[in-house]
C-alpha cells in the first residue's frame, strides 16, 4: 500500500481529497500547516507528498524540496488554485514531480497521482539478469552477483562486462563494442584489456559461456 503525506491548509478541501485518496486504497496522513507536515515527514517514510502551494510559513514547493532531501525517493505533487508561470518554473527548478491546478477534475488528479506512484514503483523494482546455464544471477540495482547461490566479489568493470553479456546473450560482440559499452564512448582503452578481463572473469566465476570468436570478439553462449 502506498503511503501519502498531504499538507493542505484548506480543511474542507483536505478532507475531500483525503477521503478520495482513501477510497483509492492509499494510506493517508494529513497536516494543515508546513510545520506539522515537516514533523510528519521527519518521523515517517512516505511514497508521495501532496502539498498546497500557498502554506503559512513555507510555500509548498520549498517544502517539497525539503522533503526530497529527507527522503530522495519520495514523489512530490504541488496543488494550487492560483497557478502562475513563476511558481510552475520554480517547481521545475526544484525538481517537483508534478504541478497541478486544483480546478482539474478529481478523477484526473487521481489518475495523475496513480501514474506517478506507479512510475516510482517501477523505478525501485529490482532488475534481475540470469544465466540458467551458469546458474548465475545478477541484481543490477543492488549490484550483487550470485554463482551457484554464492555471492561473488566483482570489480565495477567486471560487473559491467558480465551485465553487458547477460543483456546480449548469444550475440557476437566485438572488443570495440565491449569497450564502448563498458568504459564509455570516449574511451581509449586498449582492446587487449578486454582479453585480460575476460580471462579473469572466466577464472573467478568458473564459467564457460563466454566464447572467443576469432578475429571479432566474444559471445555469451546461453544454449545448453
Amino acid at each position: 500500500m502506498f503511503k501519502i503525506m498531504m499538507i493542505e491548509d484548506d480543511r474542507d478541501y483536505a478532507n475531500f481529497l483525503k477521503e478520495r485518496l482513501l477510497l483509492e486504497g492509499y494510506s493517508v496522513d494529513a497536516a494543515h500547516s508546513a510545520a506539522q507536515g515537516l514533523e510528519y515527514l521527519a518521523q515517517n517514510k512516505y511514497d508521495l507528498l501532496i502539498s498546497d502551494l500557498h502554506l503559512d510559513v513555507l510555500n509548498g514547493i520549498r517544502l517539497a524540496a525539503t522533503a526530497k532531501k529527507m527522503n530522495p525517493r519520495i514523489k512530490t505533487v504541488i496543488l494550487t488554485a492560483k497557478p502562475s508561470d513563476d511558481s510552475e518554473l520554480e517547481s521545475v527548478t526544484l525538481n517537483v514531480d508534478m504541478y497541478l491546478e486544483k480546478n482539474k477534475s478529481i478523477k484526473l488528479i487521481l489518475i495523475y497521482i496513480a501514474q506517478l506512484l506507479e512510475s516510482q514503483n517501477d523505478s525501485q523494482r529490482d532488475i534481475i539478469l540470469t544465466s540458467s546455464v551458469e546458474n548465475l544471477e545478477m541484481n543490477v540495482r543492488a549490484r550483487t552477483v550470485l554463482k551457484d547461490d554464492t555471492p561473488q566479489d566483482l570489480t565495477p568493470i567486471e560487473f559491467a562486462i558480465v551485465q553487458f553479456f547477460l543483456e546480449n546473450k548469444n550475440i557476437v560482440m566485438s572488443r570495440d563494442e565491449i569497450i564502448q559499452n563498458v568504459w564509455g564512448n570516449d574511451s581509449l582503452e586498449d582492446e587487449r584489456k578486454v582479453d585480460v578481463h575476460i580471462r579473469n572473469l572466466r577464472a573467478k566465476l568458473d564459467i564457460f559461456s563466454i566464447f572467443t570468436v576469432r578475429g571479432i570478439g566474444y559471445k555469451w553462449n546461453e544454449q545448453e
